[in-house]
C-alpha cells in the first residue's frame, strides 16, 4: 500500500475520500457534543478554502540552484517546485496545522522538494545544502502533530523538504538473527506486508500506521498500540544509518554492547536534528497465530488504573491494554449512536455500582492460542479482583476494526466548528490521578477564560512496570477570527500542568516546535547543553531541521 500524496487529504487526515461517519449517526453525535459545548454544531458549516486559492511564497532558489539540486537528487523527476508538491509538505497534521491549512494561511512553504531514491543521493543533497547554507527538513509520512516538519528556518535560509518515501525497500532479511533491514522511507503497511510474505512481522502499529514511515517512527520515538507486548520503536531498533553534514553515522549491528553510550538510543528521538535516517535494522518476530481482546467494565477510573498496573506488575505482556475514563467511555457510546438494548443493559448495571463513573478497558494479547488463552485469563482474573466485569469480545472487535479511522473525526468536527486537540504524557502510576485531574482542570479553566466550554476525556495506554501513558483529548468551539491565538493558551495550560506533575512533555508524539519550550523541565539545563553539543558536532552550521527540538 504505497501512499500517493496526491490521493491524501491536503488539509486533513488520511485519504481524501475517507471520512469518519460516526457509524451512520453523525447528526446524533453532533447534537450531543454541541449541547455539551453550548453551540449548534449540527447546523454549523465551516468548510476549508480550496487549495487552488492558496498563494505560496515564491521559491528563493535560482534556476542554477534548482538545477544543482536536481542533479544531486538524482534527476529531474527527483526534484520539484510545483505548488501542490510544496503545499503537501508545508505542514504536518496537528490542530494548528489543520487550522492554518483550512483557511489557507501559509506564510511559508519549502523552497523545493527533493525525493532521493538512494543513500548516495541523500548524501549529495546534504553536501549541497551545507555548501549553500540551505536548511534541510527530512520528511516521511508527514503525520507530525507537534510542528516537527514545518519548513522554516530561524535564520531565514531557504528550506529544502527531503521526502524519503522513494526509499522504501527491504534491504535484508535474516530470520536466524530475527532481524530485517529497511530503507527509512517505507510506510507501515508496506513494511508489514513485506514481512508477512515471509511469515514474520514487526508489530509496531501507531494510530498513524497507514500514513507514517519507519524513519519517522525512529526520529520521534514512536509507540504503537501493541507496545505493551513488543515495546516502543526504540526497543525494536537494532541499528541504523544516518546521513549527517559531517558524514554517515552507522551504528553497530548486534544484540547488545557496553562500549560506551548507545548511539541508537540517541538517534531515536533526534527528530532530524542530527541528520537524515536512511536505513534501520529492526527486531522482528514470527506472525502470531491468533489474538484475543476482551472489554472490561470498571466502576471507576481508579479501580481500572489499579488493575492495569497489577497486570503489568504480574509480568503479563498484553498487546492491547487501554483504559478509557468515564468521559471517554460516554463519548464513545454516543459516537456509536442510540442503542436501546445497550442502554437498558448499562442502566441495569447501576444497581451493582457501575454508574456515571464507569470506565471500559480493552485487555488482550496475541501469539499461539494456548498462551493467549492463559495470559488473557490471568489478566481477567486480576481485573476481576478490582471489580472488573467482563463484557466479552464484541466491543473490542469494534475498536480493533475502527482504530485507524478515529483521526478522521477531527476533520468532521472542524467542519462543524469544533476543534479537537490531543496531548499525551507518561507518569508514574502514583501520579496518574493527579495529572489527570490537573490537566482536565487546566483545560476547562483556559477555555472558560475565553467564554467557552470544553469537553475533555482521557485514556491509559502503553503501560510499563513503573508507570503509564495517559492520553488526553479535548474538544472546544473554534474562534474563527483567531483560532491559533485561541489554541496557544490552551496548549500552554496543558503543558504547564503536565510538567507541574512530573510528566514527560511527550510520550510518543515528539517535541517539534509545539513542545520545545517545556523540554528543559525534563532534561535539565546541563542535559540540554549535552544534546545541543551532539547536534553541533554532526551539524556545525545548523541546517538539519532547524528550530525543532532545540534552539539553533
Amino acid at each position: 500500500m504505497s501512499v500517493d500524496r496526491n490521493s491524501t487529504n491536503w488539509c486533513g487526515w488520511g485519504w481524501q475520500a475517507s471520512r469518519y461517519d460516526f457509524k451512520g449517526h453523525r447528526d446524533y453525535f453532533l447534537s450531543w457534543i454541541g449541547a455539551r459545548l453550548g453551540v449548534d454544531a449540527l447546523h454549523t458549516s465551516t468548510p476549508p478554502v480550496s487549495p487552488e486559492s492558496i498563494e505560496l511564497p515564491a521559491t528563493r532558489l535560482t534556476d542554477a540552484d534548482l538545477q544543482a539540486l536536481s542533479v544531486a537528487a538524482g534527476g529531474a523527476d527527483a526534484m520539484t517546485t510545483a505548488p501542490r508538491a510544496r503545499l503537501l509538505r508545508a505542514l504536518g497534521r496537528s490542530l494548528p496545522d489543520l487550522l492554518r491549512l483550512r483557511r489557507g494561511d501559509l506564510p511559508y512553504a519549502p523552497d523545493a522538494v527533493v525525493l532521493p531514491a538512494s543513500e548516495a543521493a541523500v548524501a549529495a543533497i546534504m553536501q549541497l545544502c551545507r555548501e549553500h547554507d540551505w536548511a534541510v527538513v527530512p520528511l516521511g509520512g508527514g503525520s507530525s502533530v507537534v510542528g516537527g516538519i514545518e519548513p522554516i528556518d530561524p535564520r531565514g535560509r531557504p528550506v529544502i523538504s527531503l521526502d524519503m518515501t522513494r526509499m522504501c525497500a527491504m534491504v535484508s532479511f535474516c530470520p536466524q538473527d530475527r532481524c530485517a533491514t529497511f530503507q527509512a522511507g517505507i510506510y507501515g503497511p508496506d513494511l508489514e506486508a513485506t514481512l508477512a510474505q515471509k511469515g514474520w512481522e514487526l508489530g509496531h502499529v501507531p494510530q498513524s500506521f497507514e500514513f507514517s514511515t519507519l524513519g519517522g517512527w525512529v526520529a520521534t520515538r514512536s509507540s504503537g498500540q501493541q507496545s505493551n507486548q513488543y515495546g516502543d520503536i526504540a526497543d525494536m531498533v537494532v541499528s541504523c544509518r544516518v546521513v549527517t553534514p559531517e558524514g554517515i553515522v552507522a551504528t553497530w549491528n548486534g544484540p547488545v554492547s557496553a562500549a560506551g553510550p548507545d548511539l541508537d538510543q540517541f538517534i531515536a528521538g533526534s527528530e532530524g536534528t542530527l541528520g537524515v535516517i536512511t536505513e534501520v535494522t529492526v527486531h522482528i518476530h514470527p506472525k502470531p497465530k491468533t489474538h484475543k481482546i476482551n472489554a472490561v467494565l470498571f466502576p471507576d477510573f481508579a479501580l481500572g488504573s489499579a488493575a492495569l498496573s497489577d497486570i503489568v506488575g504480574a509480568g503479563l505482556r498484553m498487546s492491547y491494554m487501554r483504559l478509557s475514563d468515564e468521559v471517554e467511555t460516554e463519548t464513545y457510546l454516543k459516537m456509536s449512536g442510540p442503542k436501546l438494548i445497550q442502554d437498558m443493559g448499562l442502566s441495569a448495571l447501576r444497581v451493582l455500582g457501575y454508574g456515571e463513573n464507569k470506565c471500559v478497558a480493552l485487555v488482550g494479547t496475541e501469539g499461539d492460542p494456548e498462551t493467549v488463552d492463559r495470559e488473557v485469563g490471568e489478566a481477567m482474573a486480576i481485573a476481576k479482583r478490582h471489580r472488573g466485569l467482563s463484557l466479552g469480545g464484541g466491543p473490542a472487535k469494534n475498536w480493533h476494526r475502527d482504530r485507524y479511522m478515529h483521526p478522521y473525526m477531527r476533520d468532521d468536527l472542524l467542519d462543524a466548528g469544533i476543534a479537537t486537540e490531543t496531548h499525551e504524557t507518561a507518569v508514574p502510576w502514583s501520579r496518574v490521578a493527579a495529572v489527570r485531574e490537573d490537566v482536565r482542570a487546566s483545560i476547562h479553566s483556559a477555555v472558560k477564560a475565553q467564554g467557552l466550554k470544553a469537553h475533555v476525556f482521557a485514556h491509559l495506554s502503553h503501560s510499563y512496570p513503573t508507570g503509564t501513558c495517559i492520553y488526553f483529548v479535548l474538544m472546544y468551539p473554534v474562534d474563527a477570527k483567531d483560532s491559533i491565538g485561541q489554541w496557544k493558551p490552551i496548549k500552554a495550560a496543558i503543558c504547564d500542568a503536565v510538567v507541574r506533575n512530573g510528566g514527560t512533555i511527550s510520550h510518543h508524539h515528539g517535541v517539534g516546535l509545539d513542545h520545545k519550550a517545556w523540554l528543559v523541565h525534563e532534561k535539565g539545563v546541563a542535559g540540554m547543553k549535552l544534546m545541543a553539543a551532539a547536534c553541533k558536532a554532526m551539524d556545525p552550521t545548523g541546517i538539519c531541521n532547524p528550530g525543532k527540538l532545540l534552539d539553533t
